[in-house]
Order: structure tokens, then C-alpha cells, then sequence
């Protein structure tokens, strides 16, 4: 599964990640840097009366595989 991780400084100074699934494998740079600093000038992801994601550092996309080594989740299905 691809992921997009958009990485953030908050009013602390520390640095928060926001994951997003099912994304866009299309995003442009400079659309993405815009969407960013809307998220941080919108203010809503809070603690505290803290901004955490106040301003925009990075954005990656990044890609899971899974290997699966058994699933007995399905077994029952199967035998009816």
C-alpha cells in the first residue's frame, strides 16, 4: 500500500508526521507544499492550545509491502 506522509514542525518544535492512505501516486511538488501550509495555517489538529503541525518540512510517499506467512481468518469460509 502507498502512503503519503506529510512531515510537519509544531509550536513545540518537534516534528509530527501526518499519514495519509489510498493517496495519489500524482502529486505535485508545489501543490503539495500549497495543501501544507493550508493544513498548518487552518489550525485544527491541536493539543493543548498547540498547533502540531504548524509548519510544513517535508512530504514522501512511502511504500508497504506485506508478506504473508499464514491466514487462518478464511479458513472457516473455505470449509463450508
Amino acid at each position: 500500500m502507498r502512503k503519503l506522509e506529510l512531515v510537519f514542525k509544531s509550536e513545540e518544535q518537534k516534528v509530527k508526521t501526518l499519514r495519509l492512505n489510498y493517496v495519489s501516486g500524482t502529486l505535485d511538488n508545489n501543490a503539495l507544499i500549497s495543501d501544507m501550509n493550508r493544513i498548518a495555517a487552518l489550525k485544527i489538529f491541536q493539543v493543548n492550545g498547540m498547533n502540531q503541525y504548524q509548519i510544513p518540512l517535508a512530504a514522501r510517499y512511502v511504500d508497504t509491502k506485506t508478506d504473508e506467512i499464514f491466514d487462518t481468518r478464511n479458513e472457516d469460509k473455505k470449509q463450508k
